[in-house]
């Protein structure tokens, strides 16, 4: 069977993902990623490992059985142009732990103002702002998945009021996870008045695009901060660069970025900078969408692949299968 590698940046985990496959496995690494070259090796490919895919790829590989996502996210996969015998999985369950772990880093520095005391102390002068403490205030989790849940075991720690969305609310959750409130979408409203950390961890779909728009953010209080580490277009970019620049809202921290190919000279040959330069705000903390990236989580994700490729080859169907009409 043959595997396609669809990014370069993926062909150094090749070596390591050739030890954990049966010799009969043949891998092909992509080395330019561009839809022509993509074309040009999928026509007996039946297993596509990818961070994106165009809906041309997808249809130009015949005997495609399975798109298997490096990440969560899947809303880089054209759903539209697959027939029902191909399967999507992602790597979801991966890495929760450490990324939950990396929201806390980033709600700590946004509440104890880490970051611009050190940009601060660099240029000899003294920040005296003060920051926030933590015990009582009330966090809000927009999706209560793998990750969602992993934080709000961590806050509990911190004795705040945890809130949370999502999609279809558990009673037995919010007693396992000692909630003050679990509530589902039409509740977005009520979380983001209530609380003073906004945690966005819900999958971008359809129905989440843009869900946080100037209406929502004009909800929130003037101290809140909002974090978002799932997807950026969860979040409407122009009107979230407003909020944050005339201080509708104290800050943000940010790990993930509108169009992913800024520095991709195939997507951005000109090299011009985004329209919204939110790094430049002193109020912004960004990250360029690895604050959960560690070694044991990658030999996770890698193991998942694995395991994905040769149930495949076997004829079984893969594990963390993608629902392909809800796209999560």
């Amino acid at each position: 069977m043959k595997v396609l590698i669809a990014s370069p940046r993926l062909g150094r985990l090749v070596s390591r993902l050739r030890e954990m496959l049966p010799p009969s496995i043949e891998l092909v690494v992509s080395k330019t990623r561009s839809d022509e070259e993509l074309i040009s090796l999928v026509s007996d490919v039946e297993v596509i490992v990818c961070v994106r895919l165009s809906a041309e790829v997808a249809r130009a590989a015949k005997h495609l059985r399975l798109i298997q996502k490096t990440g969560a996210g899947v809303d880089a996969i054209p759903f539209a142009v697959l027939s029902d015998e191909v399967f999507v999985a992602n790597t979801s369950g991966a890495n929760p732990i450490p990324l939950a772990e990396g929201i806390v880093a980033l709600l700590l520095a946004l509440a104890k103002q880490i970051v611009q005391r050190h940009n601060s102390f660099k240029r000899k002068e003294i920040k005296r702002g003060q920051g926030v403490e933590l015990r009582g205030k009330k966090v809000g989790i927009i999706g209560l998945g793998h990750i969602g849940r992993e934080v709000a075991r961590f806050l509990q720690s911190f004795e705040m009021q945890i809130l949370a969305l999502k999609r279809h609310p558990d009673e037995t959750l919010k007693t396992q996870l000692c909630l003050d409130f679990l509530g589902e979408p039409k509740d977005l409203d009520f979380i983001l008045q209530e609380s003073d950390f906004i945690i966005v961890t819900v999958p971008l779909t359809p129905e989440t695009r843009g869900m946080i728009g100037e209406h929502e953010l004009g909800l929130m209080k003037q101290t809140a901060y909002i974090i978002n580490v799932a997807r950026a277009a969860i979040i409407q970019e122009k009107p979230l660069f407003k909020a944050l620049k005339e201080g509708w809202i104290a800050g943000a921290a940010l790990d993930v970025w509108w169009p992913p190919h800024w520095w991709d000279p195939k997507w951005n040959p000109s090299g011009t900078l985004p329209l919204y330069p939110f790094w430049e705000l002193p109020n912004v903390i960004a990250t360029p969408h690895n604050i959960g990236s560690t070694d044991k989580s990658s030999d996770i994700t890698l193991r998942i692949i694995a395991e994905n490729i040769v149930r495949v080859a076997d004829g079984k169907p893969p594990i963390n299968q993608v629902d392909k009409n809800l796209q999560y």
